[in-house]
């Protein structure tokens, strides 16, 4: 079978200017703009963008007000950018960039104590969705765009645990994966407001784990990874309240570490198929529908690891993934569907 065939385009690489951008991921818009957070040589930390060619600087922290980007940017259509940071007045924010300007979504005082952890999401109106600690001692998903922050859910009720990062979808819809103080596990939908999160799927009669990193489309439609009760992992979707399997578990994988959805409705998965090496697939088959796996040949050397979560596909489906290679090499690259 005819391997699907993906263009791994270098968007960045670590050298003479950046030394390094682990250990967070990049994202990338409908256009192709990928999105980084970088390390200088020289010291301190940024956010950049590129597409391939020339790398365009959207903020470098040390002389502003923030002295270190402290997440992946996440970023849109209209080119606004999401991120957290620790701020040079003290404390940590959600910050985002729009049209221009700098705009706080959130920040460490007087309800939060700690931003975090891993990286906000944003959808095509510019809200936000991103983890907190609150100074009343719970964790918390939240919401925000500016203004009012939303608490779509907190720990001390119906939640007792939060894992991976929120997905906001297009209507303001916030997924997450969660755990119950019952000991249910399961992914949650909320918005905020009056209306508390509900369940998307929990641990069942089919279901006895889910992944860390769920995601949801502009539409709607969730994509997760779990294990069944039964044994076996595979890869789901849920449309319209309706689970569909994307990946039969018993098949050619042997364990999966979370699904991206785009708002075309295509899942893409890291998984280790049977007697294989860690990879990224676009489908069930690990030979036609991989794009990279571990160990793989990539420019001169080998692929030594590789890092994406929900932020980094866009609706074409190309990806934006960082790449460490074996001989210590790091690049930013966007795979393109050829």
């Amino acid at each position: 079978m005819a391997r699907h065939a993906f263009n791994l385009v270098p968007c960045a690489e670590a050298g003479n200017r950046f030394s390094d951008f682990a250990p967070y991921v990049a994202s990338l818009n409908d256009a192709g703009i990928v999105a980084f957070q970088a390390t200088l040589r020289r010291g301190g930390t940024g956010v950049f963008t590129g597409s391939g060619g020339l790398i365009t600087t959207v903020m470098e922290c040390g002389d502003g007000p923030l002295v270190a980007i402290t997440s992946h940017p996440d970023i849109n259509n209209a080119g606004s950018i999401c991120f957290y940071a620790d701020r040079m007045a003290g404390g940590q924010a959600v910050i985002l960039l729009k049209h221009g300007r700098l705009v706080t979504v959130a920040e460490t005082g007087r309800e939060l104590s700690g931003i975090g952890p891993l990286g906000p999401t944003m959808n095509e109106a510019g809200m936000v969705a991103f983890r907190a600690d609150t100074t009343a001692g719970h964790s918390g998903i939240f919401a925000g765009g500016g203004e009012a922050v939303l608490t779509v859910a907190e720990c001390g009720g119906a939640f007792d645990g939060f894992h991976g990062l929120p997905v906001i979808s297009g209507d303001g819809t916030v997924v997450f994966r969660a755990d119950a103080p019952d000991g249910r596990k399961g992914v949650y939908a909320g918005s905020g407001g009056k209306l508390a999160a509900v369940p998307v799927v929990e641990t069942d009669g089919r279901f006895g784990d889910f992944a860390l990193f769920p995601s949801i489309n502009a539409h709607g439609a969730v994509a997760f990874s779990a294990t069944l009760a039964a044994g076996g992992a595979g890869v789901f979707k849920v449309v319209d309240g309706r689970i569909a399997t994307v990946v039969e578990p018993g098949g050619a994988f042997e364990s999966f570490r979370g699904a991206l959805i785009t708002d075309a409705g295509a899942v893409v998965f890291a998984a280790t198929p049977r007697g294989g090496a860690l990879g990224i697939f676009v489908g069930p088959d690990p030979v036609s529908d991989k794009v990279l796996a571990l160990g793989e040949d990539l420019f001169g050397s080998a692929v030594a690891g590789f890092a994406l979560n929900p932020v980094s596909v866009n609706v074409v489906g190309q990806l934006a993934i960082r790449v460490k290679l074996t001989d210590e090499r790091q690049f930013i690259l966007r795979a393109d569907p050829a």
